[in-house]
Parts: C-alpha cells; sequence; structure tokens
C-alpha cells in the first residue's frame, strides 16, 4: 500500500510494524523539479548506490534508517517523521554556496579546511505581493500555485536558507549573500540546541567523513574521487523517536569529481546542465559500480 510519493521515490507500507518499504522511481529532477526526465533503469543504479552507502555508514556506527535491501528498486527502512529539513555539508565552495559567499568564486574551487554544514528548509518561503504577508507551504503546493511553464513566480523562494542565532530560526534566499537585516521571515525552530548540535556532530560531519575516505579510495582515468558536498536528510525514528539519516544518499545527494576536477563531474549535476539523457545513465550506472567499493571502505 501507497504511503506517500514524492518526485523520485515512493514510501510503502511494510507487513513489519514501524518499518516501510522505500522505492525509488526512473525519475530525475531539477531546478526544484522545473525540469523532469524518466530514464529507464536509473532506479536500480540508484538503489544499488544509496545500498552501497548506508552499508557504510551503518558499519560505521552513524545511525541510519536503512534495515536492508527487498529488491533491485526497493530498501527496508524504520519507519521515521521526516524533518522538512535538507542538511548540506561541504568541502568545497560550489554550487548556491558561491552565490551567497561569491568572494570565494575563482578558477579553481576553494577547499575548506573544516568542513562546512548549513541548513535549509524544504519547505517554500512566498512573500508579498504573492501573500499578504510571508508565509511558508509545501513545495508541492508552491509548484501548483506559482510554478508556471518551469519558472517561478517572483516572491517564491524554494530551499531557503536557515540562520540559526541563539536557537531561532530565520529564512534568506539561497542565492545571494546572507543579510541579518534582510530576513524573509521567521520559522519555528524545529530542533532544539541539543538536537542541532547532535545532526551536525553526530550526523552530517560524521557521514560526510565516512563517504569522503571512502570515495578518495576510488580510482577513475581522471583520478582519485573527491567528494565536492553532500545532501542529506533526516528523521525522528518512530519507535524510539532517534534522530537518523532517513531518506536515501545517491547520485542526487552528492557532486562527486574525479581528480577533484568540475570538469570530470559524475553526479546529477550532469542532467542539471543539459546533458545528454544517455551520458546520464551511463555515469549513473557508472556511480552504482564504483560504490561497490565501499564495502571494503
Amino acid at each position: 500500500m501507497l504511503i506517500t510519493e514524492g518526485k523520485t521515490k515512493r514510501i510503502l507500507a511494510s507487513a513489519t510494524p514501524q518499518e516501510v518499504l522505500l522505492e525509488t522511481k526512473d525519475d530525475l529532477t531539477g531546478g526544484d523539479a522545473a525540469k523532469r526526465e524518466t530514464i529507464a533503469g536509473i532506479a536500480v543504479h540508484k538503489t544499488a548506490q544509496a545500498r552501497h552507502v548506508f552499508e557504510l555508514l551503518n558499519r560505521r556506527g552513524i545511525p541510519t534508517a536503512y534495515l536492508g535491501a527487498e529488491s533491485p528498486v526497493r530498501l527496508r527502512c524504520a519507519a521515521c517523521t521526516m524533518l522538512p529539513l535538507e542538511l548540506v555539508t561541504r568541502r568545497y565552495a560550489w554550487g548556491s554556496y558561491l552565490k551567497r559567499d561569491p568572494a570565494l568564486a575563482g578558477s579553481k574551487p576553494h577547499r575548506f579546511a573544516e568542513l562546512k554544514t548549513e541548513f535549509f528548509h524544504k519547505h517554500a518561503c512566498v512573500v508579498p505581493p504573492l501573500v499578504p504577508k510571508p508565509v511558508q507551504m509545501d513545495e508541492g503546493k508552491a509548484r501548483e500555485l506559482y510554478l508556471k511553464g518551469g519558472v517561478w513566480a517572483d516572491g517564491v523562494y524554494t530551499d531557503p536558507f536557515i540562520r540559526i542565532e541563539k536557537g531561532r530560526w530565520y529564512l534568506h534566499s539561497a542565492k545571494v549573500p546572507v543579510d541579518p537585516a534582510r530576513t524573509l521571515m521567521e520559522t519555528p525552530a524545529l530542533l532544539n540546541p541539543e538536537e542541532t548540535e547532535f545532526l551536525i556532530r553526530r550526523i552530517m560531519i560524521p557521514v560526510f567523513e565516512a563517504l569522503e575516505q571512502a570515495w578518495a579510495k576510488v580510482e577513475t582515468a581522471g583520478g582519485r574521487v573527491a567528494l565536492v558536498d553532500l545532501k542529506i536528510e533526516c528523521g525522528r525514528r518512530q519507535r524510539d523517536g532517534k534522530l537518523v539519516v532517513a531518506d536515501v544518499v545517491d547520485n542526487d545527494s552528492w557532486r562527486i569529481w574525479p581528480g577533484a576536477d568540475p570538469a570530470r563531474q559524475l553526479d546529477k549535476q550532469l542532467f542539471r546542465d543539459g546533458h545528454a539523457l544517455s551520458e546520464v545513465a551511463e555515469k549513473y550506472e557508472l556511480v552504482a559500480r564504483l560504490t561497490e567499493s565501499f564495502a571494503r571502505s
């Protein structure tokens, strides 16, 4: 039985209490789902990638919802109440980060000596004149109301950046430098300070470091693979309320560059940049094979 369906996956009921089946779809989306394509067979590659990642994370003692593989496109997971957050960890300044800190843009990607962590809200922020006062809404609803012809209406901010100050959460555009004087709105804090610290220190950074180390051992024609940045999602496990990694981690979740060269990207950015779907499919299949080595990491 279908519990819920997202852009690239379905959550199905399991015969086992407090468990679900996470089923990957043959779909890729980009530009906050303004771009969408179906690529036959890509679900198998994405599921294999996620399985390899979760097996590595579980061996490292990092809390995840993953319990095992159910089929080539399904994972068995602990049922979780998801946090509407995207948790991003960065080794390199790239993508949207450069819009918030353009001083780091240059001919060579800037590498952080210490990992950078950022929080983004999955609920869109809509501001006047579209609405009387700033409000948050589910991105699906915002898409129905304000996405026309693949273009968002002015005044809609998807995946807004969260600035946390003294336990209070403020939303900002993720595409311009963050100015505390130009807050889109304040939003209810979904985590207390201790939980925020737990996510950063016990989940976000350990997950990144485990995958960074695993990718650094992978040899390709372009050199060893650098993990540039990583987006994960977490939830509260329903059986005990524990915060865990609760969504898939696959080629949609990271930037990976052989030889730390952005021209050699192997990840979803190829799709966002408009490369041929056949090339995208080949790279996803390659990454599924490469992550097999995570079993030895």
